[in-house]
């Protein structure tokens, strides 16, 4: 059953219906093997949907309640549980880092010492990642190994330099939480965010034999083939990209990071504080704040953060101004995250802004009839009802106008109204049935594809 917004806001709805056939689409042409989204406003997951398989071999199909590697978005997690112990008075952000791990001693000749806020904001000048080839060969050392190397491993720049995305500085501020909470990252993680915010599909530590958890695949090689990727835990670098969770379940966090009251696990000044601009880069579109990315994107700023892991890429993005967040998550490289996301926030999130005021448009009935996917060797497009109008969609280029289909009196047929026509008129041609079979453009036409039962994912 649809969302109440989706059924009380018809143009809603079908900026979401867009969304779902374009993602669809761009899942059968890129030959991705799975896929979840999640659209949240006002703390409710208004849709989300599964695309594609979590195996490949098993034909098992993704839900809202497959597990996936969610990556860097662990570092949001990290960056809480800082923030909470601030606010608990047991360290200051701008704390040298020597002062909670008494082994680091690293410090960039003639520069000031490194601090937990620099670690936050990536401007540490640490190196990015691990001593070994640990993304390449998918393995990751352990604390002590990690520890060991870090104390021959300098600082690149002086802190505030230049930001310089670090794992490394992620990696050591989970030591931090450990040593001042005296409870593991993991266990601290569970007790204090997942604990209280009823998250209970996700896991700090994911398991191997979790059912639920999607299979990782790589690139597309020559042959337009996928391998699967090898399962691997972070060990010493879990504070930076470790988690595994569901759509479900990041639903939950994505409201608690929207909420602007205080509540049991952050106060509302803390969550202010990681997602705005602490660290901006000169082109003033895009910067990091406390474990949060934050970019431009038309008017709006959206946080939040990406991920990506040996098999998955994720993205966990906020537009807090209104009420809105997206989550993407799959399970294969090369599947760019990016690209779904933003056109979801361009798609949706006009029509949320304008759903609360913008008057209900009157449309007539019988166009429902003509709703569907039609397909023919030039393209792929969509009929739907949208602003009090029926249009057409091309879901090989969303960012085409759409072609607006106007009214002649006759029964089925319209005036093409789009750049560069000329008045010409489109058809809808019914089986005897009366059910819509084609869609006529001038001489031309696209078959409509049925929509019997569930399809294929």
């Amino acid at each position: 059953m649809p969302h109440a917004l989706l059924l009380d806001n018809p143009d809603l709805a079908a900026a979401i219906d867009i969304y779902e056939s374009w993602i669809r689409f761009k899942v059968h042409q890129n030959q991705q093997p799975g896929l979840a989204v999640g659209l949240v406003h006002n703390g409710e997951l208004i849709w989300g949907r599964g695309f594609g398989y979590a195996d490949l071999d098993a034909k098992s199909i993704v839900t809202l309640d497959t597990r996936f590697r969610i990556a860097s978005i662990s570092k949001t997690f990290t960056a809480v549980s800082i923030l909470q112990l601030r606010d608990a008075g047991q360290l200051g952000l701008d704390d040298p880092l020597s002062a909670h791990l008494d082994w680091f001693a690293l410090r960039y000749a003639g520069a000031p010492e490194i601090t937990l806020r620099n670690l936050l904001t990536h401007t540490s000048g640490l190196p990015r990642d691990s001593h070994n080839p640990m993304w390449t060969e998918c393995d990751a050392p352990d604390w002590d190994e990690f520890v060991t190397a870090m104390k021959g491993r300098p600082p690149t720049r002086a802190p505030y330099d230049k930001f310089a995305y670090s794992n490394v500085g992620y990696s050591l501020l989970g030591g931090v939480i450990a040593k001042v909470s005296g409870q593991s990252w993991a266990d601290y993680i569970q007790l204090n965010i997942l604990y209280p915010l009823g998250m209970s599909a996700t896991y700090p530590q994911p398991k191997r034999d979790d059912p639920q958890l999607a299979k990782g695949y790589s690139q597309l090689n020559e042959e337009r083939k996928r391998s699967p990727m090898p399962f691997f835990l972070m060990n010493g670098f879990e504070a930076s990209a470790n988690f595994a969770s569901s759509i479900k379940d990041l639903v939950k966090y994505a409201a608690f990071h929207l909420n602007d009251a205080d509540d049991a696990v952050l106060s509302r000044h803390s969550r202010r504080d990681m997602h705005r601009v602490h660290w901006l880069e000169p082109t003033w579109q895009e910067g990091y704040g406390l474990g949060s990315m934050i970019y431009k994107l038309d008017d709006w700023t959206i946080s939040g953060h990406a991920g990506g892991y040996p098999g998955y890429l994720t993205g966990f993005t906020l537009c807090r101004e209104h009420n809105f967040g997206l989550i993407l998550l799959t399970n294969a490289l090369g599947s760019n995250p990016p690209e779904y996301i933003n056109q979801g926030y361009k798609l949706v999130l006009p029509e949320i802004i304008k759903a609360a005021d913008q008057p209900k448009s009157a449309i007539d009935p019988a166009w429902r009839q003509y709703e569907g996917e039609y397909f023919h060797e030039w393209g792929y497009e969509k009929v739907l009802i949208r602003n009090g109008q029926l249009q057409i969609i091309s879901l090989d280029d969303l960012d085409y106008p759409p072609v607006i289909l106007e009214p002649t009196g006759a029964d089925h047929e319209f005036i093409i109204q789009a750049p560069g026509q000329s008045n010409e008129t489109a058809r809808f041609e019914l089986d005897a049935a009366s059910q819509v079979m084609k869609l006529w453009l001038r001489n031309e036409y696209a078959n409509k594809k049925p929509q019997n039962g569930e399809e294929e994912p």
